[in-house]
Parts: structure tokens; C-alpha cells; sequence
């Protein structure tokens, strides 16, 4: 590694502002970092969950994973290797990483090109094409844990998330709260959080993606009037537990990352696992397709894109609103 490389305490709050870019549900950034003498602290903030949808913080803690992921690939491009200790704090239940780095010589290759991938990564929600046997071979291979598997649909499994997504839709159509709180994150010209208008599909596009959450309107438009045919991916996990939400968030953003290098089209289905009799449903898919895990997490989707260019970049908080800083002054 060459001698440009940042100080320990540098590189932390690099990782933090690359962390930033990673994806959460409605965008709604539900991290806190703490930078202390020698380490960084993750802790999901309850402030920014979104309480209909996501009553339990499931999605909170994985959001966070995808953040503590991005961290991770952003201190190796830095030249630094990163030590995780999850749910480091029993007596803390939003407290959920401690991060340490020492120097390396060699940095994780894999890593390198996914935080290279950082800046151009974006929700598609734009219909996609196919992916070939060898991309989708990538991107189940993006990531290495035994506590979270991915597992690729055929097409009768689509069908079922499909239905997955109705059911949810169907469930939710009288719930006035949850429109509430969708509404008020997404769908707007917001400046640093939320999903924007700009990302979301318009009025007569909106039913083109048939796993895709009902948002408001917007007004993203794919350049081709051609069908989405999607891979759909499953990440499970064999627990339900708060680390294996932290560990699945961590394998999505890799899953996403390498999807961005490899310049494919993705994004997070998240909706179809809010409500059990739809989580059920994708459970069933899942297990179709030779899954043994009994948890569905995430789905995503994932394709070659069918319109040039991404979709346009999604705002972020301040990076001061998000990091605390308590180091000795003798440091």
C-alpha cells in the first residue's frame, strides 16, 4: 500500500460518509455512528424507523447491515482491514456494530471493486432484462455467510412472490397509517432523505415491475415499453434474530455492490416480507427452489438494464446529522 494512505482516525470518518450511499428502506438513513478512541460504533436510530411498516425494526437493522457493509469495502479501499463485533452491547439492542482497523498490504480484491461501486449504485425500480447464468452466478457468489443464503426463482417462484406482493397490497389498501408513512417518505422532491418522485416509476408505468412496492406516482419512465423479466433472488436466513437482520443487510449490500460493478440494474423488495401471510408466500417460494433456511429476508431484483444511464442519485443527511464524535483529547 502506497504511504497516501489516511490515518486510522481519517479513514473511520471517510467510511462513514462512502456508508452513507448505502440503501435503506424509504430511504429513511436509520444509522447513527459513534467514532471513539480506536473504533467505530453502529447503532440503529428508532427515530427514523418507520413504525407501520416496520413495527418490529427488521428493516431498521437491515438497512444498517447494508450501511456496515459499505463501511467495510470503503476501509479496504483505504488499506485497511476491518474487524466486526455485531450486537457488540447485550444491554443495548440498538447498538449493533463495533468496527476496528489495522493496516494490510494486501487488501480483499473482492471488496475493492465493491467499494469502488459505492458512488454509481441505485434502486432501479425500472422494468429489467434477464440475467445470464454467469451474472447471476456473481451475484449469489457476492457475498460468503452461513447464515445467509440466496436463492434464485424460476419462474413458478416469481409467480409466487408476485402474488406475494398482492396479497400485501390488498392487505395494506385500507390501512390509512401505513399510507400516511409511506406518503411521507416517498414521492416527494425531498433534498436529503425519502425516496424522490424522480426514482419512482409514473402513473402509467407504475404496474411494470410486478414484485414492486405501490408508491406514489412519480415520474421515471424507461426509455424501451418492454416487459420487466427480472431475476428475483431470496436472501433467507435460518434465524429471525437482530443478527441475522445485521448479517442479511450486510450480504444485500454486496449482492447490490457487485451488481453496480458488474453495471446491472437492482433493487431491494422489501414490502413482500413486511406481513406474514406474504412473507409466507415467498417463504414457499423459496423453499421451491431448494431453500432450507426458514426466513425470508429480502428479496431482490436484479437484471440488465433496459434504458441508458441510472436512475438519478437519491439525497443524503448531512454526514454531521450521523456522526458523533467522542475521542480522548489526549488522542
Amino acid at each position: 500500500m502506497s504511504n497516501d494512505r489516511p490515518t486510522p482516525e481519517q479513514a473511520l470518518r471517510r467510511a462513514v460518509a462512502r456508508a452513507h450511499r448505502a440503501p435503506s428502506v424509504h430511504n429513511t438513513q436509520p444509522w447513527l455512528w459513534e467514532l471513539r478512541d480506536g473504533s467505530l460504533e453502529l447503532f440503529a436510530d428508532p427515530e427514523r424507523m418507520v413504525n407501520v411498516a416496520d413495527p418490529s425494526g427488521r428493516q431498521m437493522v437491515i438497512s444498517c447491515g447494508a450501511a456496515l457493509h459499505h463501511a467495510k469495502v470503503a476501509l479496504t479501499g483505504m488499506g485497511y482491514e476491518a474487524a466486526i463485533v455485531r450486537m457488540p452491547d447485550p444491554s443495548d439492542a440498538f447498538h449493533v456494530a463495533t468496527i476496528t482497523i489495522k493496516p494490510v498490504t494486501f487488501p480483499d480484491e473482492r471488496d475493492r471493486v465493491l467499494g469502488e461501486a459505492v458512488q454509481i449504485r441505485r434502486s432501479d425500480r425500472r422494468p429489467l432484462g434477464p440475467l445470464a447464468d454467469n451474472e447471476v452466478h456473481i451475484l449469489k457468489t457476492a457475498f460468503h455467510d452461513d447464515l445467509v443464503s440466496i436463492t434464485v426463482l424460476d419462474s413458478d417462484g416469481a409467480h409466487l412472490v408476485k402474488e406475494a406482493s398482492e396479497l400485501a397490497v390488498r392487505e395494506r389498501a385500507a390501512d390509512e397509517p401505513y399510507h400516511r408513512e409511506l406518503n411521507w417518505w416517498s414521492g416527494h422532491y425531498r433534498l436529503f432523505d425519502g425516496v424522490p418522485r424522480s426514482s419512482l416509476p409514473s402513473l402509467e408505468k407504475r404496474g411494470a415491475v410486478p414484485s414492486g412496492r405501490e408508491f406514489p406516482a412519480g415520474t421515471l419512465k424507461p426509455q424501451r415499453d418492454m416487459p420487466d423479466r427480472a431475476s428475483l433472488l431470496i436472501m433467507s436466513t435460518s434465524g429471525d434474530s437482530a443478527e441475522d437482520w445485521l448479517r442479511c443487510g450486510e450480504a444485500m449490500s454486496a449482492v447490490l455492490l457487485r451488481a453496480a460493478a458488474s453495471r446491472l440494474g437492482a433493487c431491494p423488495v422489501t414490502h413482500v416480507t413486511e406481513i406474514e401471510d406474504s412473507r409466507a408466500l415467498v417463504r414457499d417460494a423459496a423453499q421451491r427452489a431448494g431453500e432450507v433456511r426458514r426466513y425470508p429476508q429480502v428479496v431482490i431484483r436484479a437484471g440488465e438494464r433496459l434504458a441508458t444511464g441510472l436512475p438519478p442519485e437519491t439525497g443524503r443527511r448531512p454526514v454531521e446529522e450521523i456522526l458523533r464524535i467522542r475521542v480522548s483529547p489526549d488522542n
